[in-house]
């Protein structure tokens, strides 16, 4: 009897010592890449994302270019309700537009909704007070991004200044006219803001004119132009919130243009 015992206690850790081999050597390394995957996409670094399901468009960047020197742009919005289903997040939207205030629905983790979007904390915390008199709920959800400041190995350093040029000088554009924007919501006046997009148009068209190089950067800023003109002729005071959706598209449309990945 003691011999079987211990024939029988020497089979079950050879059991014992497979399972191991099998639960450590193969199963823990995949819930590992598992849940490092997941910590990566949604926690560390969800990005600014939007899916085609809700309102916003992306302009996917495919280039192939440097991405090893950045700066950085910050981009605030304000966020009026998150959701696990998109048809609750539309009603809110829908809610709130009835209201007489901006709100679109935004794919990041969940559906959230936010209420306008803005490259300024001043400009965003200003336009909250406003939007705190009439609904429930705010909060400003930060996220910031690194922008591209190389674009090609085989480009010319002249040119490629050109470019960075152009984005810093899109990027201040965006910046004052998110402003305006916050009093235009306000206001539901649009000749301010109408005014500045034509105008800041021009000036981008000068500079992007002047650039004569064939990048996928610089065909997808076309598109942001020609979205830009666009909003500029369409802008009126019946369709100010129809219109400053439009705007915020094109916004979240050159934010995926000189992002890095």
């Amino acid at each position: 009897m003691g011999r079987y015992k211990r024939r029988y206690r020497n089979k079950r850790t050879v059991k014992d010592k497979l399972i191991y081999i099998f639960l450590f050597g193969i199963v823990s390394p995949i819930i590992a890449i598992t849940l490092g995957s997941f910590l990566v996409k949604y926690i560390i670094y969800p990005g600014f994302f939007i899916n085609q399901d809700t309102e916003q468009v992306i302009i996917e960047d495919n280039t192939k270019e440097v991405e090893n020197n950045t700066n950085t742009l910050n981009i605030f919005n304000i966020q009026i309700g998150g959701f696990n289903d998109l048809n609750n997040a539309k009603a809110l939207k829908e809610s709130v537009n009835n209201k007489g205030l901006p709100a679109y629905v935004v794919k990041l983790d969940n559906y959230k909704v936010f209420s306008g979007t803005f490259l300024s904390k001043e400009h965003a915390e200003e336009y909250k007070k406003h939007l705190d008199q009439n609904i429930e709920e705010s909060f400003l959800h930060e996220n910031t991004i690194n922008i591209k400041t190389t674009f090609g190995d085989d480009l010319k350093k002249e040119d490629n200044e050109k470019i960075l040029q152009l984005i810093n000088k899109c990027n201040d554009i965006y910046i004052s006219e998110t402003s305006i924007w916050k009093e235009t919501l306000i206001s539901k006046k649009s000749k301010d803001i109408k005014t500045r997009i034509q105008k800041n148009n021009d000036d981008l068209n000068e500079i992007y004119e002047s650039i004569k190089v064939e990048t996928q950067i610089m065909k997808n800023f076309k598109k942001t132009l020609e979205s830009r003109k666009k909003i500029a002729s369409e802008i009126n005071d019946k369709n100010i919130l129809e219109n400053y959706s439009d705007y915020t598209k094109t916004l979240v449309g050159y934010i995926n243009i000189i992002r890095t990945k």
